[in-house]
């Protein structure tokens, strides 16, 4: 037969109600609760906080509220801490119980401001090490790749940056007169330039900027990611503002690639925004394989290009396609480059004249960088098939481990504002990513159903036996 309508009759009192029963044993949040050391944070932050006053919210619960805010993928804190008193499994998580007082969302933000960078660091960099106890970390072939951020501002409140400008100005005008007045003093205006000047900021979020990728403008960051190519793990992240550029970041996402992993790299593996002289020379130096492409000289339809003249290193000249000598003539402007000519009447006799020749007055002119030859290390360091399979991999590895991201950590939205609190998250969202996977490798299972029964009915007792003994005064002096 049908049975009764249901309708839920309030309670005076509640036994028998346990989270820990409540929590499925093969719960993603039980088995991080098993494998995550949040209380390292207590010994991390300890000097922040001081002996008198009120007793402030336990920093492990705090950090853990930081850690479901992006695990759960929630859009704001305010939301986190609306959602908190309704989700058991988050409430058993953070070591509430049901009838306890949750924390103001503003917690959080104080608690930020508070300990600085230091602990999401000591966080990702936990997270990691378990990750590498595991096996899941090679280290020696690494992906390096960057993806920008939007910020949590609008890019239609820009204002001029004025006083910034005006010092900008005011200082090329001084180095234009250094320069007039010593004739002898080198340009190297073109190795380690500084950053453009950002003419224009956002009042809300001084430090985000403008940057340009793939045809696209945004107001933000840009994080960039050492991924090692074993099993896609993280093993470093470094974040900048979105108007740097991509090559000024790789020595330094390798530094602290080892820094973290205590492994040499072997290869490197990146696109061609990397591939530039500086980073070439650092890997060659070092004795890293570079799988790293540069951009290729553009040239016209119908015209010979760069890459078919062959150098030929014993007779210091290029051999251009109908076989001709092209020899050193000068050296160009800043000593950078040198340049290789081939007599006119020799060009103006030969059958590619009008596929090769653009000038006029010269004959066919090719210039090589002074270190061309560690561009040329670069693109034979290793075998073409295996270059294509790594560029293959790195697709899958570093890519999509920022599609992960983005899917399901809000990776691509800031949260926050400032560049510390953007490596805040991200540090957060990588080492979550890390955990996932180190998750997934692990076979072993939480603690078994029968242990989980057993301990709820302890609890149950207790609760019944704490209740017996606020109505019965003799059982509460036993």
């Amino acid at each position: 037969m049908m049975g009764k309508a249901q309708s839920a009759e309030p309670k005076l009192f509640y036994t028998g109600i346990s989270l820990e029963r409540r929590i499925a044993t093969d719960h993603p949040l039980r088995r991080i609760k098993q494998l995550v050391d949040f209380d390292f944070v207590r010994r991390e932050v300890g000097d922040h906080y001081g002996r008198r006053g009120n007793p402030s919210v336990d920093p492990a619960v705090i950090l853990k509220l930081m850690f479901l805010l992006f695990y759960e993928n929630v859009k704001s804190e305010r939301t986190l801490m609306r959602q908190l008193p309704v989700r058991l499994d988050w409430l058993w998580f953070c070591d509430y119980d049901l009838d306890a007082q949750t924390p103001h969302h503003s917690v959080l933000s104080k608690a930020r401001r508070r300990w600085g960078l230091e602990v999401f660091t000591g966080f990702f960099t936990q997270i990691l090490q378990q990750c590498i106890d595991a096996g899941l970390v090679d280290g020696q072939t690494v992906h390096i790749d960057s993806s920008m951020i939007d910020g949590n501002a609008s890019k239609d409140k820009l204002r001029p940056q004025l006083r910034q400008v005006a010092e900008s100005f005011y200082a090329g005008l001084e180095g234009q007169c250094e320069a007039t007045s010593d004739p002898s003093r080198e340009d190297d205006s073109d190795e380690g330039s500084a950053p453009p000047v950002q003419r224009r900021v956002h009042p809300a979020d001084p430090d985000a900027r403008l940057g340009r990728k793939y045809g696209k403008s945004t107001l933000g960051y840009k994080d960039h990611r050492v991924v090692d190519d074993r099993c896609g793990i993280v093993t470093a992240t470094v974040t900048t503002a979105a108007n740097v550029n991509d090559s000024d970041v790789l020595i330094a996402s390798l530094w602290r690639h080892e820094a973290n992993t205590r492994t040499p790299s072997r290869t490197v593996v990146a696109d061609k925004g990397y591939g530039v002289i500086k980073n070439y020379r650092y890997l060659h130096d070092r004795g890293i394989a570079a799988c790293v492409p540069h951009q290729r000289r553009a040239r016209k339809k119908g015209r010979f290009g760069y890459e078919q003249f062959r150098y030929d290193k014993g007779r210091d000249g290029y051999i251009c396609p109908a076989g001709q000598v092209l020899y050193k003539r000068h050296n160009a402007i800043n000593n950078q480059s040198h340049c290789y000519e081939c007599p006119r009447a020799t060009c103006e006799a030969c059958a590619y004249f009008e596929k090769c020749v653009t000038s006029e007055v010269h004959g066919r002119l090719v210039h090589r960088n002074v270190e061309a030859s560690t561009v040329e290390w670069a693109d034979r360091c290793l075998s073409p098939g295996y270059r294509r399979r790594l560029l293959s991999r790195r697709r899958y590895k570093a890519e999509g481990s920022y599609a992960d991201a983005a899917n399901n950590h809000g990776f691509k939205r800031a949260r926050w504002r400032g560049l510390i609190r953007m490596q805040m998250q991200n540090l957060m969202i990588a080492a979550i990513q890390n955990l996932r996977k180190l998750l997934r490798s692990r076979p072993e299972m939480p603690p078994s159903a029968t242990a989980a029964t057993i301990k709820g009915l302890i609890t149950d007792f207790c609760s019944i036996w704490r209740l017996m003994a606020g109505l019965n005064p003799y059982l509460n002096t036993c």
